[in-house]
């Protein structure tokens, strides 16, 4: 990656896939998104700029990442019923070329896991009752009990 690319990238290996994520200009409402996918094993990759997120407000790249590895999910789930039911139409078929949808596939628990994994919850504020006495809310604290 050029150190003097002013867009900020995130990546995260998931079994033998590295997904990619960074921010482009906003769609209306929505935040968009590009990325790639690269397979170690095979060498391929693809990029694309189709990642639309968020509503009004632009969200943080790891949840641009879940997005993502949960539309990969879906194509490797639609590659599995293709491979188990021959000849039936699947339902996201198309979403990525055939060779990321193998991939996806072979590497379904490990895009499960990142698809399904919460963002990290941030640090709770104090509580009331622990603030020291100098903070500005102290004076207007009353005992109750």
């Amino acid at each position: 990656m050029n150190t003097k690319d002013p867009t900020p990238r995130t990546s995260r290996q998931t079994g033998t896939l590295t997904l990619t994520v960074w921010p482009e200009s906003p769609v209306g409402e929505h935040q968009r998104y590009g990325y790639r996918v690269e397979d170690a094993e095979t060498g391929q990759s693809l990029e694309g700029r189709d990642l639309f997120t968020g509503a009004d407000a632009p969200v943080a790249p790891e949840r641009a990442l879940r997005d993502l590895a949960g539309y990969l999910a879906a194509a490797g789930d639609s590659r599995q019923y293709a491979i188990d039911h021959p000849g039936h139409s699947v339902e996201h078929a198309g979403l990525f070329p055939e060779w990321a949808d193998e991939a996806a596939r072979q590497n379904a628990d490990e895009l499960a896991l990142l698809s399904e994994t919460p963002p990290p919850r941030p640090e709770p504020d104090p509580s009331w009752f622990d603030r020291p006495t100098t903070s500005s809310d102290a004076r207007s604290r009353r005992r109750s009990l």
